[in-house]
Parts: structure tokens; C-alpha cells; sequence
């Protein structure tokens, strides 16, 4: 962490530009189920087949998170990023008059493929940033890159009533091809950097260092697989995706199913947004703060962390019980699970650098958050179609409890890992 001698002022720099790229990216998912009847009558294909194409993007996203270390290692941090602003930028222009179902689902395996550079935004970061200040960093890129949902909806809805939806694709395609320029010019691939280096004092062994370090990778890659902190990191974060595209997909349908109008569901949004900005920089804040008075700053974040679980179950317990009708009290209850639900984005990723030394580091950023990230295309799967659809909306919010516990089970047996017990200052 903070191997890099740049000036903070420019480590903020580098959040706040990858926060921004991370965030026009995810302002694209939340566009096409806004445009989805425009987009059935200009192609001719049915609302459902367009939607089931974006539950094929949620794995995809996932299994670019998945091999994001690979890339990483392998490319770079810059060959990585094209290849993301690529599959973010080429989707915008030409998913409008795709008409051909295969080539569709094609387009949305892309599109959802842009996520592999997410990991690798974080890496830069925690790279960049001083020690005292990962949580909130981290927290500070979380919060920016996960509010695209709300922010790629009113972008797509001003362009929309401004120039009809077709603008909308073309005006987030433009959004994100600037930023990613601006990016690729003022950012440094801080892995090529450190390649070099090392690559200078191994010169007479160039061959022989690059076989060990090819070994070093495959071997790492199977230990990590075989670790049991890798899984409880994994079940500690599941909670926190889960919720997330439970928020984003299940809980404006629930609004609806409740009888509040668009305008009222688009406040509730608000408050969904207000809540996952505050709980990121909240636990990011919080999760540095008592690192710092901890001896063992891997147990201080995985203690912050537990946090977000227990508000993810009171949130629960609240839309399960209570007469939610009432709009003030629908309001205070969707900022609730938000708040707990985001918490997560604000202490994860800054735990891993307290665990894994750097060879590892990238590779169990993109597995532990891939991985994770299975909770994306479950949520929408569980709570909105299995048991939303059917009027069971109860059952569909216990299993946001159910995941929960778990993770909260998670991240006690992870206090007693020998891995971070043996973590001392």
C-alpha cells in the first residue's frame, strides 16, 4: 500500500477520476430498464428477452471480476482499462439497433465485461493512497462507482425528455469515452512501473524470473482457492452485493406493488442514494479511525464491517413488519437497508491489503469481489421473481436476512483466523 512516492494531493487525484470512470460505467446498467419498451418496439424483440439479456450481463460482470487478476498481472493496469472503456463505450452506439437476439446477448456479455476494470481501480488506489487514509478512499471510489445506478437514471431520464431515448445512449457513450480519455492521459499504470523495477535489478536472470514469477501465479491462484479466508471474506461480503441489486432491481418494484407513484418511488430512490453515499464514507471514515487504534488493523476492519449485516437485518425486519404505507416511514426504512446494505463498500477492500501480501493482492481483489459479487444476479432471482412476483415480498426480504446472518457468522470466524491473528503490528 502507498508503495508509489507521488503527493497525496495527487493519490486524490486518482481516486476521484477512477470514482468517476467507475461511476459513468455503472450508469449505463440502470439506462437500458428505463429504455427497455423504446428498445422492444425499434428491435422487435420482447421486453422480457431484453430483460433476461440483462440478467446475462449480471454474470458477466461477475465473471469479469472473477479474472480481473489475471488481467491485471497479465496486461496492466492500462491495457486493462481500454479494454473496459471499450466494452463500456461500443455497447452505447450499437445495442439500440441490434435486432438479432444472439448478437444482443453478445452486445450484453460486453457491456456487463467493463466491470473487469474494477478490481484494478482498486489496487491503483490502495497503491497510491497513504496507509491512515485506505477506508476512506476506498470508501470514497465504492460510494462514486455504485451510485451510477442513481445517477445513470436521472442522466438517461433528462436526455430522454430533452431528446428522446436514443439520446440518452448516446450522450452516457460520450460521458464515458471523455472521462476514460482524460483517465488514460493523467493517470500512470503504477504495474508497469513497478514491473520495470523489478525487471532492472533481474537483468541477468530476466529469463529465469519470468518462468518463477509465471510459477508464482498459478501456484498463489490454487492456494488462494484452497484458503478459508478467502471464503469467509467472500460470505462476509456476499451480504452487502445482495442487497445492493435488491435495492436497485426489487425495491422500486415493491414501491409499485405498495401503490406509490413514479414520482414517489423516484424519491424513495433518493433516499436509496443518500443512504449508500453515507454509509460508504461513514464506515470508510470509521473503519480507518479504528485501525488506527488497533493493533491488529485486519480484525478493526472486519469489526466495522460486521456492522452493515446487523443493519441489513433491522432494515429487514423493518419492510417485513411494519405498515410501510406510510411514506415518511417507507422513506426512513429504504435509507435504513441502503445505509446498511452499502456499508460493506466502505471497509472491504481495504481489509485485503491487511491480509494478502502484494504477489496476491491483485488476484484475490478481482476472486474475493467476483465471487461476491454472485449476489448481484441472485437478489433480482430470489426477492423479486421467486417470491416479489407472487405477492410474498416478506419471504423474498428474509432472505435478505438469511444472507446476512451469514455474513455476520463470516466475519466472526474471521476474528478467529489464524491468518489475521498472525497479523500483529
Amino acid at each position: 500500500m502507498n508503495n508509489n512516492p507521488i503527493s497525496q494531493k495527487k493519490a486524490w487525484y486518482i481516486v476521484l477520476i477512477s470514482s468517476l470512470m467507475g461511476c459513468s460505467i455503472s450508469s449505463a446498467f440502470p439506462q437500458f430498464s428505463m429504455t427497455v419498451s423504446s428498445v422492444a418496439a425499434k428491435t422487435g424483440l420482447s421486453e422480457s428477452f431484453l430483460l433476461t439479456t440483462d440478467t446475462l450481463k449480471s454474470a458477466s460482470i461477475v465473471a469479469a471480476m472473477l479474472c480481473s487478476g489475471f488481467f491485471y498481472k497479465k496486461f496492466g493496469a492500462r491495457i486493462t482499462f481500454i479494454i473496459a472503456l471499450v466494452c463500456t463505450v461500443l455497447p452505447q452506439f450499437v445495442i439500440p439497433y441490434t435486432s438479432v437476439p444472439v448478437m444482443l446477448i453478445f452486445w450484453k456479455l460486453v457491456q456487463g465485461f467493463s466491470s473487469v476494470i474494477f478490481p484494478v481501480f482498486l489496487l491503483i488506489i490502495m497503491d497510491v493512497i497513504s496507509e491512515r487514509q485506505a477506508g476512506l478512499a476506498t470508501a470514497v471510489f465504492n460510494g462514486i462507482f455504485y451510485s451510477g445506478g442513481g445517477v445513470g437514471g436521472t442522466l438517461a431520464g433528462f436526455f430522454i425528455a430533452k431528446s428522446g431515448w436514443l439520446s440518452s445512449y448516446f450522450a452516457l457513450g460520450i460521458i464515458e469515452l471523455v472521462i476514460g480519455v482524460i483517465w488514460l492521459f493523467t493517470v500512470k499504470d503504477t504495474t508497469k512501473n513497478r514491473d520495470s523495477a523489478q525487471a532492472e535489478g533481474l537483468k541477468d536472470e530476466k529469463a529465469l524470473a519470468q518462468a518463477a514469477n509465471l510459477s508464482s501465479e498459478k501456484v498463489s491462484s490454487l492456494a488462494l482457492l484452497k484458503m478459508p479466508v478467502v471464503w469467509l471474506l467472500i460470505l462476509a461480503f456476499i451480504s452487502t452485493t445482495f442487497v445492493i441489486q435488491a435495492i436497485t432491481v426489487d425495491l422500486p418494484l415493491f414501491s409499485q406493488w405498495l401503490g406509490y407513484s413514479d414520482r414517489e418511488s423516484g424519491k424513495i430512490n433518493t433516499a436509496v442514494t443518500i443512504g449508500l453515499l453515507a454509509a460508504c464514507l461513514v464506515s470508510g471514515q470509521i473503519s480507518d479511525m479504528v485501525a488506527r487504534r488497533m493493533s491488529n488493523k485486519g480484525r478493526a476492519r472486519i469489526l466495522v464491517m460486521a456492522v452493515g449485516p446487523i443493519l441489513i437485518i433491522i432494515a429487514s425486519l423493518m419492510l417485513i413488519l411494519l405498515d410501510l404505507t406510510n411514506f415518511g416511514l417507507f422513506y426512513a426504512t429504504a435509507f435504513i437497508f441502503s445505509f446498511g446494505g452499502s456499508w460493506g463498500l466502505g471497509t472491504f477492500y481495504s481489509i485485503l491489503p491487511e491480509i494478502f501480501d502484494e504477489e496476491r493482492l491483485p488476484i484475490i481483489t478481482g476472486l474475493a469481489g467476483g465471487a461476491g459479487d454472485m449476489g448481484m444476479p441472485l437478489a433480482p432471482l430470489l426477492v423479486g421473481v421467486v417470491f416479489g412476483a407472487r405477492g410474498m415480498w416478506h419471504l423474498g426480504w428474509s432472505v435478505c436476512i438469511v444472507i446476512s446472518l451469514l455474513s455476520i457468522l463470516a466475519c466472526f470466524l474471521l476474528l478467529g483466523n489464524k491468518k489475521l491473528r498472525a497479523k500483529q503490528d
